[in-house]
């Protein structure tokens, strides 16, 4: 599922729950998006915090397991920050704060590099390896074409692209 935060024409903002993006565009043209504070179906997307691709689950008795939750929960907290920033700097009235999101989306992308290991070309190929459990599982960003990127989500592969470019190698 993609969690979206979108708004209606009247700037109240709300969350909706997709099965991909193409279900959200279906159901907004159908006018099955609405506002429920004032029932607009004139509704869009807003800057949200996307989830990086960690794998596919695994039981809880896997060695992996420890590892994964701690690398989750340094995900979550650093998803969580980013939004909280974002949130911020898109509610101080109806002006959007551009220098706190700027900030927000310069905290998320240095998250992002600090918690995932950068494998370009090979990203479907990488994470195909680690949701079928032949690699161990961790946090990877890189690249693939739009083909590929249906083929992983008809996979049931989960991964997100991001709004903005953080697929530079690490430099530390």
């Amino acid at each position: 599922m993609i969690v979206y935060n979108l708004a209606c024409d009247h700037l109240h903002p709300f969350e909706g729950w997709f099965g991909s993006p193409a279900d959200f565009e279906n159901q907004r043209d159908r006018d099955l998006v609405e506002c429920p504070v004032c029932g607009s179906t004139t509704v869009e997307r807003k800057l949200h915090a996307p989830r990086i691709n960690m794998g596919a689950q695994q039981s809880a008795a896997s060695a992996n397991s420890e590892a994964r939750a701690a690398s989750e929960s340094k995900q979550s907290a650093a998803i969580a920050v980013a939004a909280e920033a974002t949130h911020a700097a898109m509610n101080s009235g109806n002006d959007i704060d551009i220098a706190k999101l700027r900030e927000a989306m310069v905290t998320f992308a240095a998250n992002v590099r600090e918690n995932t290991e950068y494998v370009g070309e090979k990203f479907a190929e990488e994470a195909r390896a680690m949701h079928y459990g032949e690699k161990p599982l961790k946090g990877i960003r890189g690249r693939a074409d739009k083909e590929t990127a249906q083929e992983l989500r008809e996979e049931g592969i989960t991964f997100q692209s991001l709004p903005f470019p953080v697929d530079f190698p690490n430099t530390h």
